[in-house]
């Protein structure tokens, strides 16, 4: 048993899919599957329940995880310890996010960062994730919450973070299309669209409706999924947004998702930061703590 081990076998343990942790890891499925046959013949037990369709985890393998983050955390503990005994970092770090982000992640990253690191002065900024890499590369900040898109991979070195889903939204009594969103084949080209004005959920809504064979009659659009958000409530339209921009809505009781049978891709979230700057302390021990948590 090591740390790569036990690392593959958390990465399975949520994706379900030998596939996506093996790519995730950089290693065969093959490999992958080796890996895991070498932690069950070693603890005697069936972690893992395989068949042509589908993993899960044994009673057995349940409780492993738990053992197994256990054993990573001290791990990573340890490790920082030893790596940053004797030495201060210290500067200043400009973060960029979004208000959602802001919530979800930075309040579970900055007390720990701040315990840690006591001397390094910390900047937050929140806006619309459509100007992460803008404000990356013109040095407005250090580090940005961002989505995963079609920028240059040389220039930015993106740190992933989480998966996101994206959900088509309503008004909940419909609006004055209610009765569209009533039928069982929706014309969707008859109903209003609020759209993103810009960034990657512009063109991950654009893939969609796409992909749905739809004309949209666009209403506005808006910058901001809060924006969005607000303007769905008051039945200006339907629109896509990601999930936890929804949960975290003072409005979500205004608003309903709707089924479809095509369901918008997600977003891939991370934090960027510049290639050539990946190495300055401030930033690298920011990246570190990232991939510790996340």
């Amino acid at each position: 048993m090591n740390i790569r081990e036990l690392n593959a076998f958390l990465h399975l343990s949520e994706s379900l899919h030998f596939g996506k942790t093996a790519t995730a890891i950089h290693v065969s499925p093959s490999t992958l599957s080796r890996m895991m046959q070498r932690l069950e013949e070693e603890f005697q037990q069936t972690l893992l329940i395989r068949d042509n369709r589908q993993v899960s985890l044994s009673k057995e393998g349940e409780r492993f995880v738990i053992f197994a983050k256990e054993v990573v955390a001290l791990w990573s503990n340890l490790k920082h310890d030893f790596q940053y005994q004797g030495q201060d970092v210290q500067g200043e770090l400009k973060v960029y996010c979004t208000v959602t982000a802001a919530h979800l992640y930075l309040s579970e990253i900055l007390p720990l960062f701040r315990q840690r690191y006591p001397n390094i002065e910390l900047t937050i900024d929140t806006g619309d994730v459509s100007l992460a890499h803008s404000h990356v590369a013109d040095g407005l900040a250090d580090v940005s919450f961002a989505v995963a898109g079609t920028h240059s991979p040389r220039k930015y070195l993106f740190t992933p973070v989480d998966t996101i889903p994206l959900k088509i939204i309503a008004p909940h009594d419909g609006g004055d299309f209610a009765a569209e969103l009533q039928r069982e084949d929706i014309q969707w080209s008859q109903i209003p669209f609020v759209m993103p004005e810009a960034g990657p959920a512009k063109e991950h809504v654009k893939q969609w409706l796409k992909r749905m064979n739809i004309k949209p009659k666009v209403y506005a659009y808006v910058s901001g999924h809060e924006a969005i958000v607000s303007m769905t409530a008051l039945g200006c339209g339907i629109s896509v947004v990601p999930q936890p921009v929804l949960e975290h809505s003072p409005l979500k009781h205004k608003i309903r998702v709707l089924p479809c049978r095509v369901v918008p891709q997600p977003f891939q979230l991370g934090v960027i930061c510049l290639s050539r700057r990946k190495d300055e302390p401030v930033i690298r021990v920011f990246n570190e703590l990232m991939m510790e948590l996340f």
